[in-house]
């Protein structure tokens, strides 16, 4: 845990939710789109993707598309890969499109789904595969059956989608993830870190634009990468030794990045760590954590979050999601919250991913 007069634990109990979808699963992947003002997230569960598009007035902007058999898109150059039925769509992040004229709109997103990354379209609600993960010569079939997309990024320079597949909600966790690294105008899927439990967020150093910070959840782990470079990678945060021993599972799942812009210190890291009720605050120079955000306890499955200008929004998932059926949602899984001044000082709004090179096409 954090000691010292430099940590702060801050209590939220009392704190409402921002937003909530009624019957919502598990929200994650919540991404900020500065050109627009929109947020945007995902329910992995229920395979959903989500927008608003007004952020002060969240109940009368908001939209919700399914991501499913029903809604692919009939005249897709990519059939829909054979899948028996019971196992169904599944969306784990999102990278946004801006219109094809502009960039006051988001017309269509990429997300990573169920067999690789699919593009949707807000106008008409329909949806295509636009690369399959199965074109990673690495990935055997039967492997691949087994996966799912989880967190993901865009590199600074859009010319890389990385996306963590994890082992699907049917299947027995094993250690067969891996992390993707997809071009999609080259068409290339390649395996970029292999054996991995839950790969979850990935950032990059503002300043080499190279050096990536990657969450490994199931051993709690997050690392530096100096260069970009997988394999050379540096342990610069361990989360279980930042928890108390309450928790017996305190997993770093999705997580937001800042830069300092004066120069006083690096800039933080906020994790959003699973099943303890907490988003920590750390010291991205030395790893060392420095701030506690307390969520109510009837949201202990907080998932993700990302920076809105001084704001961090912070989606959260059911406590009964292994379980989850129509009738047995708790009140608030799956809600997001808004923890107002995260940061202090004059903080400009930031888009939370880079957009992706993508050739788009209307479906």
């Amino acid at each position: 845990m954090g000691s010292g007069s430099d940590f702060e634990e801050v209590a939220l109990g009392s704190l409402k939710p921002y937003y909530h979808v009624p019957e919502a699963i598990h929200s994650e992947g919540i991404t900020f789109v500065k050109e627009t003002s929109t947020l945007l997230w995902v329910d992995i569960f229920k395979g959903e993707v989500h927008k608003v598009e007004d952020i002060e007035h969240p109940e009368s902007s908001h939209s919700s598309f399914s991501v499913t058999r029903a809604n692919y898109a009939k005249d897709s150059s990519i059939e829909y890969p054979p899948n028996p039925e019971s196992l169904k769509e599944s969306v784990g992040c999102i990278f946004p499109l801006f219109a094809e004229t502009s960039q006051d709109e988001i017309e269509q997103v990429l997300f990573g789904s169920k067999f690789g990354i699919g593009r949707l379209d807000f106008t008409n609600g329909e949806w295509e595969y636009v690369i399959l993960y199965s074109q990673c010569p690495a990935l055997s079939s039967d492997r691949a059956y087994k996966l799912r997309s989880n967190d993901g990024n865009v590199s600074p320079d859009g010319k890389y989608l990385y996306v963590g597949l994890m082992s699907d909600f049917p299947f027995e966790l094993e250690a067969i993830g891996c992390i993707l690294r997809v071009d999609l105008l080259a068409q290339k899927v390649e395996v970029v870190w292999n054996s991995m439990l839950i790969p979850n967020a990935i950032h990059w150093d503002e300043s080499d634009q190279k050096s990536m910070y990657v969450t490994d959840s199931l051993n709690f782990t997050i690392w530096k990468c100096p260069g970009g470079d997988l394999l050379k990678r540096e342990e610069l945060i361990d989360v279980k030794n930042s928890n108390n021993q309450s928790f017996e599972s305190p997993e770093p799942d999705g997580s937001a990045i800042w830069f300092s812009k004066d120069g006083k210190h690096s800039g933080y890291l906020f994790i959003a760590v699973w099943s303890t009720c907490k988003v920590q605050m750390f010291d991205l120079a030395h790893g060392k954590l420095l701030k506690e955000f307390i969520l109510p306890k009837s949201t202990p499955r907080v998932s993700c979050c990302c920076l809105v200008g001084k704001d961090l929004f912070v989606t959260t998932a059911n406590e009964k999601i292994n379980n989850a059926v129509g009738f047995n949602f708790d009140k608030t899984g799956g809600c997001i919250y808004r923890i107002p001044n995260v940061l202090n000082g004059d903080v400009p709004l930031e888009s939370t991913k880079p957009q992706p090179r993508y050739q788009s096409m209307h479906l």
